[in-house]
């Protein structure tokens, strides 16, 4: 299968769900991303770590992608629910070789997309239309990976709290627009000693409200 070209773009794959991208599209963009690791750390099993964020399409995307870092060889940590932020703070804590997060951005919840980056870096431009390339002319690495899950809200929190010390007394408006951020915005707030008027902070990837955006 071939993905519809129009969905790598710049900096990220990102389409309608149903339409544009599916389990299948996220399977492939996997095995692909897998399959350029793989080239990359040909002398060992590398390891990637998945995200996503709280739209009801995420979980089945994140799985099937990394079902897809699997079959190209490639081990997948998977961190569910987290903000992109938490994912790229991932990559760094648990030393892994590349980071994958399924979000839509700031579209409207029937969109959804993927954002990777590699060894620390982002990955766009032609990196992305090469993963395109790869699926297209099906060069695609095989292998058996395997998939772990790790919790790391705990860990990230902490890990940031210790790194602040406010001066003074803060009062805070946080509007998640139920996005992903609810899963974490409030409790690190607070947990700096902010005083937090929530808006819209329960998560619910439908965005009732507003546009997470």
């Amino acid at each position: 299968m071939t993905p519809a070209a129009h969905i790598f773009r710049q900096y990220d794959i990102r389409g309608i769900v149903g339409e544009d991208l599916d389990a299948d599209v996220a399977r492939a963009v996997g095995r692909a991303f897998g399959t350029r690791v793989r080239h990359l750390l040909p002398d060992r099993t590398p390891s990637v770590v998945v995200g996503r964020d709280n739209r009801p399409s995420s979980p089945s995307l994140a799985q099937a992608l990394l079902q897809g870092l699997n079959e190209a060889g490639v081990d997948g940590v998977d961190i569910g629910t987290v903000p992109t932020g938490v994912l790229y703070w991932a990559e760094r804590d648990l030393s892994v070789d590349g980071g994958i997060q399924i979000t839509g951005s700031h579209n409207p919840p029937e969109w959804n997309g993927i954002k990777m980056s590699l060894q620390g870096n982002p990955v766009f431009g032609e990196t992305i239309q090469g993963l395109r390339q790869l699926i297209r002319e099906d060069e695609l690495s095989e292998g058996e990976g395997a998939t772990r899950t790790v919790e790391v809200l705990d860990h990230y929190v902490e890990d940031v709290l210790g790194r602040f010390d406010l001066t003074r007394p803060l009062t805070v408006a946080v509007d998640c627009g139920n996005g992903t951020a609810s899963v974490v915005a409030e409790r690190l707030l607070q947990g700096l000693g902010v005083k937090v008027i929530p808006l819209f902070c329960e998560s619910d990837g439908t965005f009732p409200n507003h546009h997470p955006d």
